[in-house]
């Protein structure tokens, strides 16, 4: 198949030149990515596309062309001209050919000119549409040197958003921050060492993403998510207890909504006080605390509180941290009902794993996405993706499974 691309398509890093025998390019669409590779929202793509076009051996750009008596009318803007380019070449070999353009008046045009054309719909890869919380771009020396001397935001970061700095051979060199007062921060965080956790440090770069959000005291709703067996639990259980033992907050405030594990047969009724009906969902805190003993003993210190999210309406939560742990299994209404509790010096924090849903509810109505993807950006949200499993060697042999 041979196709002729339109600037969008081109500039789209989902977009292989690879699937096509042979791609032509207008020597127009060359000039507008040259145009764009110092615009500060897309300049990082059109500089991306230009070096996939100078690598590739498939690719043909179309200097001029001659216009059909059938399409002089259309001479006028970079689209028409575009257009006319593809004409020309359709003209001259009609055999398994194709216009591919992301453009709905474009995609008529072509139609009308008996082109043959396909609106390119790019694939929607759910975890790709899931705000991370950082972006990751490889900076030639060139190009470092001048983020250095001119810090821009040439990647449309959002507040609290990160930039991983990549080598040409994929080293990170430097890890950024924008803020909500429009600057670049370099990162930075302390290793936690409390009496109940002992010394934690990251293990990965995405452990320390999450570790320099978890201590900014800025940021009040905090959201880990990714594999499971990455860290979510242990980094944010043991700053939780770092925290309260330096007094920065009164207690942990664990939520967790009751479900069981999908395909999984219910124990039943529990009975018992609170706190025994809810241990069982509290396993996850208990594992980096020593255990039930451990957290029954800062249960009865007051330092930790287990509470049921049907109890959670109606609360005034002061100088406390919520902390939701598998918050895949949640709402919208669930999310919204967590944020609405937090009265002055809280803060809320959520982790999940969007492979561990185990309530179709949840899949059609799922609050922790909808409340990364609604809260990007926001001056008191912070997001990290993880992808890492660090639990360990035999746990990673889960992933082979998928």
């Amino acid at each position: 198949m041979r196709a002729f691309c339109d600037t969008n398509i081109i500039l789209n890093p989902q977009f292989n030149l690879n699937d096509y025998e042979k791609c032509y390019l207008s020597i127009v669409s060359v000039e507008e990515l040259d145009h764009l590779k110092n615009d500060e929202r897309r300049g990082y793509l059109a500089r991306s596309a230009i070096r996939k076009i100078e690598s590739a051996d498939n690719i043909e750009i179309i200097m001029d062309c001659n216009y059909h008596k059938a399409s002089r009318f259309l001479e006028h803007s970079n689209d028409n001209v575009i257009l006319n380019m593809t004409y020309q070449v359709y003209k001259d070999d009609k055999d398994d050919f194709l216009f591919l353009c992301d453009d709905y008046n474009l995609i008529v045009k072509a139609k009308a000119l008996g082109i043959p054309c396909k609106m390119f719909e790019f694939e929607k890869d759910e975890k790709e549409n899931i705000y991370k919380g950082f972006k990751e771009v490889i900076l030639t020396n060139e190009e470092l040197a001048d983020f250095y001397e001119n810090p821009s935001n040439n990647w449309d970061l959002l507040t609290n958003e990160y930039l991983l700095i990549e080598d040409s051979q994929g080293n990170i060199i430097d890890k950024k921050k924008w803020t909500d007062d429009y600057n670049f921060k370099t990162i930075s965080y302390k290793t936690i060492d409390s009496m109940y956790t002992g010394k934690i440090k990251p293990r990965n770069i995405q452990q320390e993403l999450a570790f320099d959000l978890i201590q900014n005291r800025n940021i009040t709703i905090k959201c880990l998510y990714g594999c499971f067996g990455s860290g979510k639990d242990a980094i944010m259980s043991s700053h939780a207890l770092s925290f309260i033992q330096k007094g920065m907050y009164e207690k942990v405030i664990f939520v967790r909504n009751n479900i069981d594990v999908k395909n999984t047969k219910p124990v039943g009724f529990l009975k018992g006080e609170l706190d025994s009906k809810l241990l069982p969902y509290a396993m996850p805190l208990a594992d980096h605390v020593g255990g039930i003993e451990g957290l029954n003993l800062l249960i009865n210190q007051n330092k930790i509180e287990l509470q049921h999210m049907g109890f959670m309406r109606g609360r005034d939560i002061k100088n406390s941290i919520i902390y939701c742990s598998e918050a895949e299994n949640l709402t919208k209404e669930h999310i919204q009902l967590l944020v609405s509790r937090l009265a002055e010096g809280s803060t809320l924090w959520l982790n999940g794993d969007f492979k561990q849903i185990d309530d179709v509810i949840f899949e059609r109505n799922n609050g922790l996405k909808q409340a990364i993807n609604s809260l990007k950006g926001n001056r008191l949200f912070g997001c990290v993706e993880f992808s890492i499993t660090e639990r360990s060697e035999s746990a990673r042999l889960a992933e082979l499974l998928d």
